[in-house]
């Protein structure tokens, strides 16, 4: 049994969001225009920005992503 546990939420703020075009939505099963988002805590923090892509519609991260797979990010 675990007792007192704490799990440290950083509050986040949307830096900004812009159309990123439409395709397929595997979680509505059908075309809806996607945003790109960047986020960043509220506070002073050791991560930077986060950044994803959203369904207009369901509000679902990597919803244009095929099942299994996974987006991933680079620095360049």
């Amino acid at each position: 049994m675990i007792e007192g546990l704490h799990i440290l939420r950083t509050p986040m703020c949307e830096v900004f969001r812009h159309q990123d075009g439409e395709r397929w939505c595997f979680v509505c099963r059908k075309r809806r225009q996607f945003e790109y988002v960047r986020q960043a805590t509220v506070e002073l923090s050791y991560y930077g920005p986060t950044d994803h892509i959203e369904c207009s519609a369901c509000k679902t991260t990597d919803g244009d992503c095929f099942p299994g797979t996974v987006r991933e990010w680079s620095d360049y």
